[in-house]
């Protein structure tokens, strides 16, 4: 009986893990980091997209998806972060503005994916990001970043919230690197 229970257990605690996010990048891709003239001060994340894309009937509810992950990955970082509505005229000395572009995205919670199983499709995110240094607004650099989520993975598979905050790791890890 032991057994059975330790064995229920385990497959619940697998089953809701789920799967985590991968960030792909351009096999092309630079493998150096991106070169701040310091480690930044702060961060800040913009994130905007084409017409059609903001059109997007959950295009506010990814964003909020998207500010919520980024503070966090930046809290986990220890940089102080800000999310932007629109592109700053100014930003504080030290500070790296991320100017993320989502070309695509499509936008599912666990939920969907959980009620509605394969049905729902996947979940992916497609972006451009530049990193623009302040004061001086100089790019230190742009990077192709993407995310895909996969029927195959069951209905745990990494829906967009895992996704975004997957890519704002890797954003956030991508500058601070040395």
């Amino acid at each position: 009986m032991l057994t059975l229970v330790r064995s229920m257990f385990l497959a619940a605690a697998v089953a809701l893990g789920g799967c985590a996010a991968t960030v792909t990048k351009p096999s092309d891709a630079p493998a150096a980091a991106l070169q701040p003239a310091a480690r930044p001060a702060a961060v800040a994340l913009l994130i905007t997209g084409s017409p059609t894309i903001q059109a997007s009937a959950d295009w506010h509810t990814f964003r909020a998806e998207w500010r919520t992950a980024f503070n966090a990955a930046a809290a986990a970082a220890a940089i102080p972060a800000t999310y932007l509505e629109s592109e700053p005229a100014e930003q504080p000395a030290g500070t790296v503005l991320i100017r993320v572009n989502v070309n695509e995205y499509r936008y599912l919670t666990p939920g969907a994916r959980f009620g509605l199983g394969i049905m729902t499709g996947n979940a992916f995110v497609d972006a451009d990001a530049e990193f623009i240094e302040f004061p001086a607004r100089r790019s230190i650099g742009k990077r192709k970043y993407g995310t895909s989520s996969s029927a195959w993975q069951g209905v745990f598979s990494a829906m967009t919230d895992k996704q975004v905050r997957a890519l704002s790791d890797t954003m956030l890890q991508d500058l601070t690197r040395r």
